[in-house]
């Protein structure tokens, strides 16, 4: 959601606009200039809580057609061709008569968008950790409904099943059953978030390795705790497992301390697939383009491992394979130019 989408929505419902820490700096933020004396998030509920009461501006279907649409809008202007988003309306489909009938909305506004902006959609049903494991087999269940009731442009609208939230208290084994029900057969991708703040105290790299084994993951956002761990190194080296990075959500939710420390690089050395990501551009102020130009400055990375990263999100992406022959050919056209 744009910065000034949430106000003008938080305006049209009288609803308070939610303090956002990038925002008490630059409305206009760029992760380029963010500086690392700006004040972060105090903890995970901190970022929980400014994420809920954003979703809480979402009343009515014109503005999820309006937050789909600038969603591809500003990835096409980033020269994103094809996005995977997780949106998570669980926070707000009794206002649209319920998960079902939301998801139907919003595949159908990622059709219009995809259509007028050319950028390719497909949708992750996330869990919200804290909503339980009932919520979660309720929705994996959907998860499977989603790729027979609802089509964007053609093809299956749901394309993978994550799992979001705080980590704390609620580690990936608690829901393993909602991922072999919604992953099962391979149809839909398992894409958890994990080893970003850890379930309890030492356990971060045990996050990532549960999400590897137990929920079968392709593609794990974050994992940076587990960046020193031989053992879950070699695992998602050697299952060809992603990992999402998100170099700016990782610094500005005391993930790492300082952005030059991140372990991209780290991860790329010891042969872990990585990609790059923006996470959320409105509560962290970034996108796509300022992501990859952080990471040439700020980690040293150049021409051939930013490549590779880009090469990553298409290879590990659910994308048509025409839309990933052309992105990987791009990005190689890129490269020799």
């Amino acid at each position: 959601m744009r910065p000034s989408t949430l106000l003008e929505l938080c305006h049209k419902y009288s609803i308070p606009p939610p303090i956002i820490p990038i925002l008490q700096n630059n409305k206009d933020s760029n992760a380029s200039v963010i500086p690392e004396t700006m004040e972060r998030f105090t903890d995970f509920s901190a970022f929980v809580k400014v994420y809920i009461a954003a979703c809480d501006c979402l009343r009515q279907e014109e503005d999820l057609y309006r937050l789909i649409l600038e969603v591809a809008q500003d990835l096409q202007k980033c020269g994103v061709a094809w996005t995977e988003i997780a949106p998570s309306f669980t926070f707000y489909a009794e206002r649209f008569g319920g998960m079902a009938a939301t998801l139907g909305i919003i595949a159908k506004a990622a059709e219009v968008a995809e259509k007028e902006t050319g950028v390719g959609i497909g949708l992750v049903l996330s869990v919200e950790r804290q909503l339980g494991v009932d919520g979660a087999l309720e929705l994996a269940h959907l998860a499977r409904r989603g790729t027979k009731e609802w089509k964007i442009c053609g093809r299956n609208a749901v394309v993978g099943f994550g799992l979001h939230g705080p980590e704390e208290g609620f580690p990936p084994a608690l829901f393993q059953e909602a991922f072999d029900v919604a992953c099962g057969d391979g149809v839909i991708a398992s894409l958890p978030h994990a080893g970003e703040i850890a379930p309890g105290p030492g356990e971060g790299p045990k996050s990532v390795l549960d999400s590897a084994i137990l929920l079968k993951a392709t593609r794990i956002a974050h994992g940076v705790l587990a960046a020193n761990d031989i053992e879950v190194l070699t695992v998602l080296r050697d299952s060809n497992i992603c990992l999402d990075i998100c170099v700016t959500s990782n610094y500005l939710l005391n993930v790492v301390t300082s952005r030059k420390d991140h372990p991209l690089p780290h991860f790329l050395k010891e042969g872990v697939k990585c990609t790059i990501n923006s996470d959320d551009p409105l509560l962290f102020g970034c996108d796509i383009f300022s992501e990859f130009e952080l990471c040439r400055r700020e980690l040293n990375m150049n021409d051939d491992l930013l490549a590779d990263c880009a090469k990553a999100s298409f290879e590990y992406s659910r994308a048509p394979d025409s839309l990933r022959f052309k992105g990987l050919n791009g990005i190689d056209d890129w490269l020799s130019f």
